[in-house]
Parts: C-alpha cells; sequence; structure tokens
C-alpha cells in the first residue's frame, strides 16, 4: 500500500510538517501549563542523564541562553525528536486504521498521554512525584495540574499532527476524509 510513490510523499511531507508544527504545539503548550513543579526533573532530562550519562552527556550539555532565558537544549531536541516519530506512526497507521483520526486525531493524543505518562514513563522509573513524598508518578498519582497539563498539551499536539495530514493530503489532492492511499 505504501510502495506506491505518491502513498510514500504523504508519509514523507507528512510527517516532516507535521512533526515540525506538532513539536512546536506541545512546547509552547507547556510554556503555558507546566506540567511539572518547578525544579523537579522532567522525564525526558531524567532519561538523557540516565541512557546517556555514561557516554557523557547529560540533559544539560546542549542548553543555551536566548535573551537571559536558558533553553534546555537537550530536553527541546528530546520532544522535538519525538514529535517527528510520533507523527510518522500516526500517519502511518493512519494509512491502514483511518479510525486512528477519529476525533480529529484527539483520542490518539490521550491514549498516548496514558501510555507514556500514566504507564511507561513510570514503569521505566522516570517519575517521582516531589509533591507527594516521591512516589512514582503513575496516572492516578498525579495532581490535577500535571494531569491536565499533559492531557491538553497531548490533545493539542495530536490534533495539530492531524491538521497538518490534513493540509498535507489537500496539497497533494489526495482525499482527507477515511482512506488517503490508493
Amino acid at each position: 500500500m505504501l510502495k506506491n510513490q505518491s502513498n510514500q510523499k504523504v508519509l514523507i511531507i507528512g510527517t516532516l510538517i507535521a512533526g515540525f508544527i506538532s513539536s512546536l504545539v506541545k512546547w509552547g503548550s507547556e510554556v503555558n501549563m507546566p506540567p511539572r513543579m518547578a525544579g523537579e526533573i522532567s522525564p525526558p532530562a531524567a532519561h538523557i542523564d540516565a541512557w546517556l550519562g555514561p557516554l557523557g552527556i547529560n540533559a544539560h550539555n546542549l542548553d543555551y541562553m536566548y535573551q537571559g532565558h536558558l533553553v534546555g537544549g537537550a530536553v527541546t531536541l528530546y520532544h522535538w525528536i519525538f514529535s517527528f516519530i510520533f507523527a510518522f506512526v500516526y500517519i502511518f497507521l493512519s494509512a491502514f486504521f483511518p479510525k486512528i483520526r477519529a476525533l480529529y486525531g484527539i483520542i490518539y493524543g490521550v491514549v498516548i498521554t496514558i501510555v507514556m505518562h500514566g504507564f511507561l514513563i513510570p514503569a521505566l522509573g522516570f517519575r517521582h512525584l516531589a509533591y507527594d513524598g516521591n512516589v512514582v508518578g503513575w496516572l492516578w498519582n498525579l495532581n490535577a495540574y500535571e494531569f491536565l497539563s499533559e492531557i491538553l498539551g497531548h490533545i493539542y499536539w495530536s490534533f495539530s499532527i492531524e491538521v497538518s495530514l490534513v493540509f498535507v493530503l489537500a496539497i497533494l489532492h489526495r482525499p482527507i476524509r477515511g482512506k488517503w492511499v490508493s
């Protein structure tokens, strides 16, 4: 199905546009509604330190100053990479299972939140709640602020992937609803 050159164009161009746009959307949503208390380490920073620390790479190796603000470069790059990966997965799966696009991708964002932030990240040991005696950050242990930030951020993020896919389908003259593969 995806061996067709025009289908591959949708997948590649869609992934590039959706990955870029969605990474900005997710990052921007966390500026307005930070998911963690000030001073808490973010799960991406914890991952980078744990997985790449033995190689001399840590979460602050790529930090930089921009107009007097410290920007976490490695954590930003981490979120960008995952936005491109999850955009690719969404677009790829939409070719075979168009129902993934239900509610303009919002269900995809909710599922990603529950799976990643509710179970996988805590299961890997990368989320302990400073505000709750350092307990493991399972979904049911998150405070309302963190849960709301993550769920809304992923809804905006997944919606932006869907909007990007619709844009790519439209400019490539493909059906924007249902199966887009030819």
